[in-house]
This record gives C-alpha cells, sequence and structure tokens, in this order.
C-alpha cells in the first residue's frame, strides 16, 4: 500500500514535469501572437491615418500610440475590435478617471475634453473582469504616462506665443499694437 502511493506521487510529479512547461510555453506563444496581431493592426492604423508613430506602447489586449508631429493619438482594443485616431487639435486637456468598485479598481479611463469643456473622449486603460488584475500596477503608471504626454502635447498647443497667426503675430501682439495683459 506505502509502495502504491509512493509510485503515485512520482508519477503525478512526472507528469507535472512534462505538463506544466507545455502549458506555459503555449500560453506565452499565444500572448505573442495577440501582441503580433495588435501591433501589425496599429501600423496598418497609422498608415490609414497617414500618421508617423513617434511613440507607442502595448498593454495588455490595447495599444496606444500618438503621432506628436499630426498631433494624434490611435487606440486599439483588441478585446472589443475597436480601433481609433483621435485628432488632438480640438483637445484642451486631459484627465485620468479611477472608478472604484467598492474596494477594488472598477475601471481606469483617459478623458479627453474639448476646448467648449465637453467631454470629447475616453480611452479605457482598465477595466475589472475583462482586463488582468495582477497588471494593474504597471497600468496605472501606463495611463499616468499617457496623461502627462497629452496634457504636455495639447498645453503647447495652447500656450500664448506657441501658436504664430499671421505674419509674425502671435496671441501677444494683435493687429494694434501688444496686447495688455
Amino acid at each position: 500500500m506505502e509502495n502504491n502511493l509512493e509510485e503515485a506521487l512520482i508519477a503525478g510529479g512526472l507528469v507535472g514535469l512534462i505538463t506544466i512547461p507545455f502549458l506555459v510555453i503555449t500560453h506565452l506563444s499565444k500572448k505573442r501572437k495577440i501582441s503580433i496581431a495588435i501591433t501589425e493592426k496599429l501600423a496598418a492604423l497609422a498608415r490609414q491615418s497617414n500618421c508617423q508613430l513617434s511613440r507607442s506602447e502595448q498593454i495588455g489586449a490595447k495599444a496606444i500610440a500618438l503621432d506628436e508631429n499630426a498631433r494624434r493619438i490611435l487606440f486599439i482594443d483588441a478585446n472589443k475590435n475597436k480601433d481609433i485616431t483621435i485628432d488632438l487639435a480640438g483637445i484642451a486637456t486631459c484627465r485620468l478617471l479611477k472608478k472604484m468598485d467598492i474596494n477594488a479598481v472598477g475601471s481606469i479611463v483617459l478623458q479627453l475634453i474639448n476646448k467648449n469643456g465637453a467631454l470629447s473622449y475616453t480611452v479605457p486603460f482598465y477595466r475589472r473582469f475583462i482586463d488582468n488584475e495582477t497588471s494593474l500596477p504597471t497600468i496605472i503608471k501606463a495611463a499616468e504616462k499617457w496623461r502627462c504626454l497629452i496634457h504636455n502635447l495639447v498645453s503647447n498647443q495652447r500656450k500664448p506665443g506657441g501658436i504664430k497667426l499671421f505674419r509674425g503675430l502671435t496671441p501677444q501682439t494683435s493687429f494694434w499694437g501688444a496686447a495688455t495683459q
């Protein structure tokens, strides 16, 4: 009886040693295929939108990219099979919104607000029960990084003196001379 238990434990250990690496390799190859598909989809969206991507990042099944020259954001969500291109010309600011469900993070979204103060776009970085909760600290850091990038880009866009209006005229000068402060 004691011999059978030992043999069963040894057999179980051997089966575990064989199947666990196989499962890990299968999981990693599936993740890699998804990553390659998202990268290809992002490149196709960039070509379609005539964008030259200066920055991009993949976060789980999502990807976000930025064309600083054209002032556009490209976002792909593979879970919802959704992709959008956002022109930042009409965006005044952005903010990060973290919604809580009782005592857990329910969602993290980047909200883009237009020049009239209305919400134009929401870019979801995390949704509970859809995205992996163990990667939440990484997602929070990435969302904050993208909020800063976009905020700096749109704030430089509307900074006085940053946009030339007519031959040498800036928001500080007008047709009648220097603007009063």
